[in-house]
């Protein structure tokens, strides 16, 4: 009777241990779905052209906030293409939720940019086509206030969520596809790379990593629910 008895105390707390490990298995996965990277670190194109790796230009990264979609436009300042003449110019991303109007956008720190909503899908930069639309952020180009490669700026994009700009992108006939944006840099010049594109890309990622913490996810709550 005792032995029964410890083989069922034995079993609670596996069980339990199993479920407390999927709850937080579960938060971290949610937290990771909140905010995701982009690596702009592909030429604008066409692929015969290319050969990668490249070094990353810039990094964009998103993030989900109770107010919209916050965004860190950081430049890889230890790039070799940048040199003492190197600005960021534009950046230009998809977007696949309602129509945007002044309002919705907030600088929040850094350059500042300015913003315009473009529900024509078909002229994006490097001429690449939004599947919806896309949004284009122009940051000034005078020497005393252009965006430097050691500079970063945020923004908020109000009322957006994540999906907006994750369940959407942009292509191109024989270029890098799908891509999430391009960013348009002045002065950018890689060593051996003649000439090196303005225009680079960021592709959009794989969600391999999270559909893997999923199936982890759904394995510990089928542990869990073993008798």
């Amino acid at each position: 009777m005792r032995i029964s008895r410890n083989l069922l105390r034995l079993r609670w707390y596996l069980r339990t241990s199993a479920w407390v490990l999927g709850l937080c298995s579960g938060l971290l996965l949610a937290q990771a779905a909140a905010a995701i990277s982009y690596s702009f670190d592909l030429p604008g194109t066409a692929l015969a052209s290319q050969e990668p790796p490249y070094p990353s230009v810039a990094t964009l990264t998103l993030t989900q906030t109770a107010e919209g979609v916050q965004f860190v436009l950081d430049v890889n300042e230890g790039s070799p293409g940048f040199g003492d003449d190197s600005f960021v110019e534009r950046l230009d991303i998809v977007y696949g939720g309602d129509p945007l109007g002044a309002d919705a956008f907030r600088n929040d720190a850094g350059v500042p940019g300015e913003f315009e909503f473009e529900d024509n899908p078909n002229n994006m930069d490097a001429g690449y086509a939004a599947a919806d639309a896309h949004i284009v952020i122009d940051f000034p180009s005078r020497q005393d206030d252009r965006f430097d490669p050691d500079e970063t700026s945020t923004w908020t994009v109000l009322g957006a969520s994540l999906s907006d700009f994750t369940g959407t992108s942009a292509s191109a006939n024989a270029k890098p596809s799908p891509i999430f944006g391009v960013i348009s840099v002045t002065g950018y010049a890689l060593p051996g790379v003649q000439p090196t594109p303005q225009n680079w890309v960021a592709l959009v990622p794989e969600p391999g990593t999270l559909l893997l913490l999923g199936f982890g996810l759904a394995g510990l709550a089928w542990t869990g629910r073993r008798p």
